[in-house]
């Protein structure tokens, strides 16, 4: 099989070389600043890579402000430009597209593979969210795991892999959560359950505090009574909390979105080729059908 694998951070390197490495061709652009094995051929545009690709990988996420995300890479390349590139049949993949971009490759004639519906992905995702988010805390606090103490904030996937292994590691867990199911989920695993309000009576005994709400749920009257020594991560996407305002506090902030590619990118890239097989796999026994 074919793949083209077009921008991307750490992440899309290590998932070239992935599936270079089980016997498939690829080729890539606007990697150029990644350390790519040599049969990798490296094209000079977005068509010289696409063409005869039955896939074309794009990072995750897909695009960020209005470009295709390319953050080892000088080029600048717009989701209508890519599209021109790409023939019908084949399968753009990626993540978190715009609707936009999705709507015009169906109307192109491609197949799109959106990551971030496909469950096997997400899961694993927020597996190696939550281990990057740990070696983060770890290395970022002068405090202990051990007998810290602990808010995580929502529980979705992230929060739901985080706040069981921050117990497990001898910390005192909060979850903070808006419907009462949630709460009551996360007290059956022997942490701690709040509601939203409730937070700024907690928030000065906290050594940790991660935000895996895309929402500014962690508010001023939280953020100004949060310790100057306790440290404030930031797993969510935008909007997310009021980063400025917690610098300007004086806290100890750190943005880590689409951490698992920094974290563990080789991993990270093995969970994508999974999927990719899975979606193909799929693809077969319908049509055997």
């Amino acid at each position: 099989m074919k793949f083209a694998v077009i921008g991307g951070d750490a992440r899309s390197a290590w998932l070239a070389a992935l599936l270079a490495g089980d016997g498939h061709a690829v080729r890539t652009f606007a990697l150029e600043k990644a350390a790519l094995p040599q049969r990798i051929a490296q094209c000079s545009s977005p068509e010289a890579c696409a063409y005869g690709a039955d896939w074309v990988l794009l990072g995750v996420p897909a695009e960020k402000g209005g470009v295709i995300s390319a953050p080892l890479s000088v080029q600048k390349l717009t989701p209508g430009e890519l599209l021109t590139a790409l023939w019908p049949g084949q399968t753009l993949c990626g993540g978190r597209f715009a609707q936009e971009t999705s709507l015009g490759a169906i109307r192109a004639g491609l197949s799109v593979c959106e990551l971030m519906t496909r469950r096997d992905y997400t899961v694993g995702n927020a597996a190696l969210t939550a281990e990057g988010a740990i070696g983060l805390m770890i290395r970022e606090s002068p405090r202990s795991l051990w007998r810290g103490r602990a808010l995580v904030t929502g529980w979705g996937r992230i929060a739901r892999n985080l706040a069981p292994r921050l117990r497990g590691l001898g910390c005192e867990v909060w979850v903070a959560a808006r419907k009462l199911g949630d709460r009551a989920e996360a007290e059956a695993l022997g942490l701690h359950a709040r509601r939203f309000p409730e937070l700024p009576e907690l928030a000065g005994e906290l050594d940790f505090a991660v935000n895996t709400v895309p929402a500014p749920v962690l508010e001023k009257d939280v953020l100004e009574r949060l310790r100057p020594d306790s440290l404030l991560v930031e797993l969510a996407s935008e909007p997310g909390f009021d980063r400025a305002l917690a610098e300007d506090l004086g806290l100890h902030v750190i943005s880590a979105p689409g951490l698992p590619g920094k974290s563990a990118p080789c991993a990270a890239a093995s969970l994508i080729r999974d999927t990719i097989y899975a979606v193909i796999r799929e693809r077969e026994e319908k049509h055997e059908r």
